[in-house]
């Protein structure tokens, strides 16, 4: 058990003790679609009292908003380092450079609301017996794609997180983890849950093979900005499958 806290303690705000080394947190990687599913159901409750209480686009900015401060903005910030580096570097050491860089800039900046934005207008465009179920299904979803890709793509720098994590992240952890969100998705939606399963694989297919291309491999920041525009794409892919009708 001590892996799932761990993954818990890197993957969220929540007060638990340490995480340890970079290195542990490679051999939990197997946990991590476990903690998104249990942060799922809080992200499902909020949604259900958010939908009770307030507007859908309201509801669907309360809950972004606490899916945020539960996982302390550190796929967020991933998010923004590597949008800057990929987006405003020339070069593979140019774009690792700003990569580096604690500051944001305008590529981040837009990376992070469009994110936001695509997450908010997806969960409030979702009738209220599909939404909680989106939440659920969202972040342990997008939570497995880091193992995904860090058996496609070797570590970029000889260094940082990223480095640590691709090569502590065992093949087998990774399989027995990748379990969980296809089932989890059967079993909220049915056979048509696969098709954000299948959504998100490709996803990261593409994105590897991007960063093999520009990077020569992954980046702590990669991984982060890759559970961001995962989540992003869940929600969107089972908010058109609710506007053609999903029960």
């Amino acid at each position: 058990m001590r892996g799932l806290l761990v993954a818990g303690r890197y993957l969220t705000a929540l007060p638990l003790p340490p995480a340890g080394e970079a290195e542990d947190v490679g051999r939990a990687a197997g946990w991590f679609p476990v903690v998104g599913a249990g942060l799922g159901l809080v992200l499902a409750a909020a949604a259900a009292a958010a939908g009770w209480l307030a507007p859908p686009l309201l509801a669907a900015a309360l809950v972004v908003g606490l899916w945020a401060l539960l996982t302390g903005g550190l796929h967020l910030d991933g998010l923004a380092d590597a949008a800057d580096g990929l987006g405003g570097g020339w070069s593979r050491e140019q774009a690792l450079a700003i990569m580096r860089d604690t500051r944001t800039g305008a590529f981040g900046v837009v990376a992070v609301a469009l994110v936001l934005a695509l997450k908010i207008a997806a969960l409030a465009g979702l009738p209220a017996g599909v939404g909680w179920r989106a939440v659920l299904l969202a972040p342990a979803l997008a939570r497995a794609t880091p193992l995904l890709l860090a058996r496609l793509c070797a570590p970029a720098r000889a260094d940082g997180a990223g480095h640590a994590f691709a090569l502590a992240a065992r093949p087998g952890a990774g399989v027995a983890g990748s379990l969980l969100p296809p089932a989890l998705a059967l079993g909220l939606f049915g056979l048509p849950g696969l098709a954000p399963v299948a959504l998100a694989a490709l996803a990261t297919l593409g994105f590897a093979a991007y960063l093999r291309r520009r990077l020569g491999g992954l980046t702590g920041d990669c991984l982060g900005a890759l559970v961001e525009a995962a989540e992003a794409l869940v929600l969107a892919t089972v908010a058109m499958l609710a506007h053609r009708h999903l029960a």
